[in-house]
């Protein structure tokens, strides 16, 4: 796969993209870097904060180019840490401030894409994370709450049939979208509210307010960095790749069998994450993690395209319905996404330079994205907003190890992980494996 194009499902069903490139020298109120989720959102809470703001955007390549592009469309209430985690991190009140907020986005994001991106097909049917053996059965369960209901194999049955199921835990915070119309639906809206758009307009930072984009000088008091894990902090954040298959339409037959009428999100509850979607046209799109973790964070086509991995979710994929044993798979497609060393997202202001960034959603980014750029704009812009609050505003995490350390690391403990799978399915008890790594990958 070429690292110039995204052949994503969502990428494939939209009209591409149009937008012009920079040609000529500009003074802005603020720029903004990265044409994603990131940068979009941004704009969007800093134009309703202020309509006179001159604001432009761009893009390197074209606009959903990363993940924005390439995920699963889960609009999720999920943050990168576990719930307990970050309860013993930060305190029950600060914790519960953020999944609140979460909460509240995806209503936001939904009123939003009703309104002005109909085709997104944003559809809030909840989430099911669902187990196939008694040791998922006991890890699920201990994440009862308020808003996470354990649901019994018939319980389960109800909602959606997958082959071994037993229970599930389903909690109704959360929606599904088509990833790439949301995106190019948020990017139309901004330009009637006046906020340009530049695609192939790579910039880099030539000086304190200034951009250099192509030849062409940009002056802006404000820069806002939104590509994420395009940015180059290889100590700060890693490049950890989650890919995807689709398959072909699927028959009414198959639907009425299996149900999901509501389109909820799903997912089983092994340790090596994987995640899966019924599309607003019938399709199942289903990712998951496994891929290797490049050198040096060196980003990698290959691994975006890794053909191993691509299968072992085809292979999945028929472990659940195995009905599809001879389904045709259409779609198959990967990215990056940004994880720093504590798995936490981060919304950096620096008031005196004039510059922020924010990033590191590790694979939650769908909410998180729109929950972080308002949180940027209340920093770019000094308004008083509970928002600036939230423990991921203006922190830092610890660096990652240095190389060949990291690579080795990362890399033996996504074995492990999966072998932390495999030691469930045969024992039927929560792993002992992932219960001595889990305090080393911090989540």
């Amino acid at each position: 796969m070429s690292l110039e194009r995204n052949l994503s499902l969502w990428a494939d069903s939209v009209n591409p993209s149009n937008y012009p490139t920079l040609d000529q020298n500009l003074d802005l109120d603020i720029a903004i870097i990265g044409g994603g989720f990131s940068g979009l959102w941004s704009a969007f809470h800093l134009i309703a904060g202020d309509p006179n703001l001159k604001i432009a955007i761009f893009e390197a390549r074209h606009l959903g180019f990363g993940a924005s592009g390439r995920n699963g469309g889960w609009v999720s209430s999920d943050y990168p840490v576990s719930k307990n985690v970050l309860t013993k991190r930060i305190g029950k009140n600060a914790a519960a401030a953020i999944f609140a907020a979460l909460k509240a986005s995806i209503n936001e994001i939904g009123n939003f894409a009703n309104e002005f991106a109909a085709e997104a097909n944003f559809t809030s049917g909840g989430s099911i994370i669902f187990a196939r053996n008694p040791g998922q059965v006991t890890r699920l369960k201990a994440g009862e709450d308020a808003d996470h209901r354990w649901l019994s194999k018939s319980e389960l049955a109800e909602k959606i049939l997958i082959a071994d199921s037993i229970g599930a835990l389903h909690t109704p915070a959360s929606a599904v979208v088509n990833p790439m119309e949301l995106l190019l639906g948020l990017a139309r809206h901004l330009t009637k509210k006046g906020v340009a758009i530049y695609e192939n307009s790579a910039a880099t930072i030539a000086d304190s307010g200034q951009l250099l984009v192509g030849s062409n000088l940009v002056r802006a008091p404000r820069i806002i960095n939104g590509v994420e894990v395009f940015r180059s902090a290889p100590r700060e954040q890693i490049p950890l790749y989650s890919l995807m298959v689709a398959t072909e339409p699927l028959s009414t037959q198959f639907w009425r069998e299996v149900g999901n009428i509501d389109r909820a999100t799903f997912a089983e509850g092994s340790h090596l994450i994987n995640y899966a979607q019924r599309t607003a046209d019938n399709r199942l799109a289903i990712g998951g993690r496994g891929a290797r973790y490049p050198f040096k964070s060196k980003r990698s086509s290959a691994i975006e395209n890794s053909s191993k991995t691509h299968e072992a979710l085809r292979n999945l994929t028929r472990r659940w319905f195995p009905q599809l044993k001879d389904i045709k798979f259409t779609h198959s497609w990967g990215g990056a996404i940004a994880i720093t060393r504590d798995w936490e997202p981060y919304v950096r202001w620096d008031n005196q330079r004039g510059y922020g960034e924010l990033g590191g959603y590790a694979g939650d980014g769908m909410t998180m994205t729109y929950l972080a750029g308002k949180a940027m704009a209340a920093e770019v812009s000094d308004n008083q907003s509970e928002i600036r609050d939230l423990h991921f505003v203006n922190r830092r995490s610890r660096n990652w190890e240095i190389e060949p350390i990291r690579y080795l690391a990362i890399n033996a403990l996504v074995k492990l992980t999966n072998l932390s799978d495999v030691e469930e399915r045969f024992t039927k008890k929560p792993s002992l494996i992932n219960r001595i790594i889990e305090p080393v990958t911090l989540r």
